[in-house]
């Protein structure tokens, strides 16, 4: 695995996940970023949620454009990315990775083409289209922005050797940040995940391991959906302190 990458490995059900960071950590003492996913239909509730966020402690947020019902790019993006308290992670995720955008697949990749160019920090970018968007930039991208190639499987979670097979052919992708998301149908499934890290851990006590990434709901409406794999934020920082 290269020192430079962030592996990021989660495990839907239980609410778990393992986290390698390979960059020594950033943007706190404590390693450990808290994202807020945002969900909403419009641009002005998706920046209030932004701030809410970053009152509730979150280091960044997800902004799942596919939520929204009317998106002009260009305006949208440049609003969100001047108006967000936080660092931005944009996801477009399409219906086949269990998204909402089920539109032109190029367009898509242009948006989040745009997006990087705009100013984002982060972009996620399916591992299906990672090559054809890698080659659509031409292998350039702003400095600032970090590509996260990602994977989720919603009916299993693969064996050890297939994972560890994944996380190479995710970071042979041209990503900076590999993101896995599985199923776990038992508990044995979760400890093959952690099996392929060298910090793991429950995702509440993930600040303790050097962890990457964590994430909380800003409020239940932002992402119904997701309620039963996050803790909120309230329920989180009652039971770890993040900032020891």
């Amino acid at each position: 695995m290269e020192s430079g990458n962030i592996l990021k490995v989660a495990s839907s059900s239980p609410a778990m996940a393992a986290q390698l960071d390979g960059e020594g950590g950033r943007m706190r003492k404590n390693p450990t970023l808290i994202c807020a996913p945002i969900m909403r239909e419009t641009v002005d509730k998706m920046l209030i949620d932004t701030h809410k966020a970053k009152a509730s402690g979150a280091d960044l947020v997800e902004i799942r454009l596919d939520s929204l019902k009317t998106f002009n790019p260009l305006q949208h993006l440049t609003a969100i990315i001047k108006h967000s308290p936080l660092p931005t992670l944009f996801t477009y995720r399409p219906t086949w990775e269990g998204g909402q955008y089920d539109g032109d697949e190029k367009k898509r990749l242009e948006v989040l083409q745009l997006a990087m160019e705009s100013g984002a920090d982060y972009i996620d970018v399916e591992l299906k289209v990672a090559h054809e968007f890698n080659e659509s930039i031409h292998g350039k991208k702003p400095k600032k922005c970090k590509v996260i190639v990602s994977s989720h499987n919603y009916q299993n979670t693969p064996s050890v050797e297939d994972l560890g097979n994944l996380v190479a052919t995710i970071q042979a992708a041209g990503a900076d940040i590999v993101k896995i998301a599985t199923t776990a149908l038992d508990i044995t499934d979760v400890a093959r995940l952690f099996q392929i890290t060298v910090h793991s851990q429950v995702r509440s006590v993930c600040d303790k391991h050097n962890a990457f990434l964590t994430m909380f709901l800003v409020q239940a409406s932002s992402s119904p959906e997701m309620c039963d794999l996050m803790f909120s934020v309230g329920k989180l920082l009652n039971m770890v302190t993040f900032e020891a």
